[in-house]
């Protein structure tokens, strides 16, 4: 979901014969390698979405910053801030709330999964691991981003986001038009957001903003 502007670069014909599920991965595994992780995908305000059909599946990943979720970055500091963060998984969790389809797909959320590194589970007792439909709750795999403070003990500037993943089922995935996106009602902080589309005929990209909503197809 990282890397310099989906809009502007084009797959190669090889990527075109893979199974769009397994380009929806690649297209993850090249943004988290590339340059465009620590600069431009994590400009306050912008968020990002990976969307994808293939049979009768939708796939959708969504990525942003924690400002833009809770309106801060650090390890939480007080009770409050700590509920915040809970708020907003719970929140994620409801993919069916967020991303809204019409009805002739016959569409049903199957799994969601939500991942945020902005707390450490095991010192600060927050939910902000692999999150399931089903409730279930796993902790953090890792705390790579720990706080790091200077010489005066200052905490230093630090960037935490929060990731989801959904996947969903659709009877009739043809009748699949439109999906209106509630991203923008859920979470004000998020004022822009880049999405890359894939299907099994076409890749293009497309820019929501708090007046345009809604992904076409």
């Amino acid at each position: 979901m990282y890397w310099r502007r989906w809009g502007k670069i084009m797959f190669r014909s090889t990527i075109y014969s893979l199974p769009v599920a397994m380009v929806l991965i690649l297209l993850s595994a090249m943004a988290q390698a590339g340059e465009y992780r620590r600069h431009e995908a994590h400009a306050h305000g912008v968020a990002h979405l990976n969307v994808a059909i293939e049979g009768n599946r939708l796939y959708i990943e969504f990525s942003s910053p924690a400002a833009n979720i809770v309106g801060f970055e650090h390890r939480p500091r007080t009770q409050d801030q700590k509920g915040a963060i809970q708020a907003a998984i719970q929140k994620l969790k409801k993919g069916d709330k967020l991303f809204v389809l019409p009805p002739g797909p016959r569409s049903q959320l199957e799994t969601a999964e939500v991942d945020t590194d902005i707390d450490d589970h095991d010192s600060h007792g927050t939910d902000s691991g692999h999150v399931r439909k089903d409730n279930d709750h796993h902790a953090s795999e890792d705390s790579h981003d720990k706080d790091h403070h200077d010489a005066d003990g200052h905490e230093n500037e630090r960037h935490s986001e929060f990731k989801a993943k959904y996947q969903f089922s659709c009877d009739n995935p043809k009748a699949l038009s439109h999906i209106q996106v509630k991203l923008f009602q859920a979470f004000p902080g998020i004022e822009h957001i880049e999405v890359q589309l894939v299907t099994e005929q076409r890749q293009t990209a497309q820019d929501l903003t708090q007046k345009e909503k809604t992904i076409r197809f």
